[in-house]
């Protein structure tokens, strides 16, 4: 699944950005994922600030979603 995504991820850095490695990665263990099923998100960043920036996004949600500002509505594994 990671050799997939990667090499897509490539073609598409590629074609939208004109650089093959400006893209970033994320998956989940089975036991860290909300839905059942394989998969990762591809995220095009032009550079590393920007990557920063959806670190930094990608905790806030999670932070809030842990204090319960934010509710987490996505399907359980059961």
């Amino acid at each position: 699944m990671l050799n997939l995504g990667i090499s897509h991820a490539q073609n598409i850095a590629e074609e939208l950005l004109g650089d093959r490695e400006a893209f970033t990665i994320l998956y989940s263990g089975y036991s860290a994922r909300r839905e059942k099923g394989w998969h990762v998100h591809i995220v095009l960043l032009g550079n590393r600030w920007r990557k920063a920036w959806l670190y930094a996004v990608l905790a806030g949600k999670n932070l809030a979603q842990a204090l319960g500002l934010k509710r987490d509505d996505a399907p359980r594994i059961v």
